[in-house]
This record gives structure tokens, sequence and C-alpha cells, in this order.
């Protein structure tokens, strides 16, 4: 199948074919993301999507159930072109009755709530979310487009809906000196939104993200790599909704997952036995080797 542009999928997906159906991202604006640099957002043409459809259909077994759309956010197109593409998959895939895909806060917010119950009855049934912050300092100077408002009221609005949700957090996004705050806004947005499952990203900085230039001109300083185990430490200990947390993206130093609330304490034990034989310069050369990190 033809790549259109990078397609990602988080962990629980790895299993599932992806469908290309929209290059690019709608925001195109995050400080802290390159992913699609040069890409501009257009939902690809229905004749490239059914092509993309029949070649998954050519290697689909009847245990095939779940489509992941890709393309930055696939549901930033109007509710009518993905009910189209569904059935266009579903006419060549009988078995598939789930689907997921990246999806921003004000992707959900554009959507009615009939549209929203309209998805979740065609089976859009767990979705990714960037959300990756609930302080609203961070997510203004990142330009993310949405406040922490917008977070729980978006998350309340799927979970009526009956759509799981997996929300992406970012520990570093505040900067240096500011990875409490960051944790417990965070923390404090993210329980009230209700996500099934939080990923946790460490802030990576490139010499290609738009966030290069503020680091060089001093408006933004990156958090040390005790400081961001610290913050996941803090947003960990403070989560209150019932959720998975995983921590296990490249970018992360420590390395774990579990329950909350029933694996809370044993993670944040894990990291206060862990944080302090952290090597702040290796860790940060892993970062470097594997991002070409700007700092």
């Amino acid at each position: 199948m033809p790549v259109k542009s990078p397609q990602h999928r988080p962990p629980q997906d790895m299993g599932a074919p992806m469908l290309p159906i929209v290059d690019g991202c709608s925001h195109g604006k995050c400080r802290f993301c390159d992913i699609f640099n040069g890409v501009p957002f257009r939902p690809l043409p229905e004749g490239e999507v059914r092509s993309d459809i029949e070649d998954i259909a050519r290697q689909a077994t009847a245990m095939t159930r779940r489509v992941y759309l890709t393309g930055g956010n696939p549901f930033a197109l109007p509710t009518k072109r993905l009910l189209r593409v569904f059935d266009e998959v579903e006419a060549r895939i009988p078995a598939v009755n789930s689907y997921g895909g990246f999806c921003r806060v004000m992707d959900v917010a554009r959507k009615s709530d009939e549209e929203l119950a309209e998805l979740r009855g065609r089976g859009v049934d767990d979705i990714a979310i960037g959300a990756e912050s609930g302080f609203d300092e961070a997510l203004a100077f990142m330009e993310k487009g949405h406040t922490a408002a917008d977070v729980v009221e978006q998350g309340r609005r799927l979970r009526d809906a009956g759509i799981r949700f997996t929300f992406f957090y970012l520990a570093g996004m505040a900067g240096a000196g500011r990875g409490q705050e960051n944790a417990l806004a965070s923390a404090k947005a993210f329980s009230e939104a209700g996500p099934s499952r939080i990923l946790v990203v460490t802030m990576t900085p490139t010499q290609t993200w738009p966030l290069a230039a503020d680091i060089e001109a001093g408006r933004w300083q990156p958090p040390g790599e005790v400081e961001m185990l610290e913050e996941i430490r803090t947003f960990v200990a403070s989560l209150t909704c019932t959720c998975a947390v995983n921590c296990s993206h490249d970018t992360d130093v420590l390395k774990f997952d579990g329950m909350v609330p029933e694996n809370q304490q044993k993670m944040v034990q894990l990291m206060d036995n862990l944080i302090p034989r952290v090597n702040e310069r290796a860790s940060r050369r892993m970062r470097e080797m594997l991002h070409k990190a700007s700092f």
C-alpha cells in the first residue's frame, strides 16, 4: 500500500491495518511537532481510498475487525465523508466493525452530539487524542489550539457518546522549572476528562521543530532529565480517574505501565526508587542519539 505521509498508531492498535484517508494535519501549528512538515492537509481522493481498501481486503482475514484511519487527524473530515469510508470498508471487509485514528480535541468539539453518537454507532469506539497537557500556559505557548477546559468538555462528550479515548501526555512541555505546575494541572484536567488510557511521551526537541528557534532565542528552556521524571511522577500520583497509564515511548527514560488506581502506588514507588539513580548526562545523550535533539 502506498504511504501518503507519515503514519502512526498507538501501541494498542499496532495489529490493526492502517487506512490513509487524509494527508497532513488540519492544525499544523504545534511548536513541538515536525511530523507533517511540508505536507498540506487534504482529504485523499475517494478513488485512492478505495484502492487502499482493496489492498487491505486482499490481506484481510475473518479476524480483521478493526481498521485504523491515518493521516494527522482523519476525524477532522465531515461525518458524512467518514461514513462513506466505513461503507466502502465494510463492503469489501464485512468483518470490520471497529474504527480508530488520531483526533484533535477541537475535531471533537466541531462534531455535534448527534454526529458523535452516529460515529459510535458505526464502530468508532476508541480514538487517540493529542491532548498533551492541561496547563493553559503551556498549551497557549505551544499553539495547541485548545485549552484545559476544552480537554475536559470534549472528554465528557466522548464519554457520553460511548467512545473510549486515549490521551497523550507530553512531559516537559511547560519548559524548565514548570514541570510540577504542568503535572498538577494536567492530572486535574485529564482526570475530569476521563480517558480510558494515557500514553506518556517525554519532550524531545529537534532541530526541525519550530520550538528550536525559541530555544535558541531563550524564549523556552528544555527541562532536565530528572525534572521531567519528577513531573511524570507527580502527574501519575495526582490522577484521580480510572485509566491505564503507559510510559513506554522511545523518548521515555523509565518504562512502566499499570492501572490507576489499582497500580498507582506501585508506579509511584517504582519512580521513587529509580529517579535517584538516573544519570542526567547519559539520559540526555540517549535522546540526542534517538532524535537529534536541539539541546
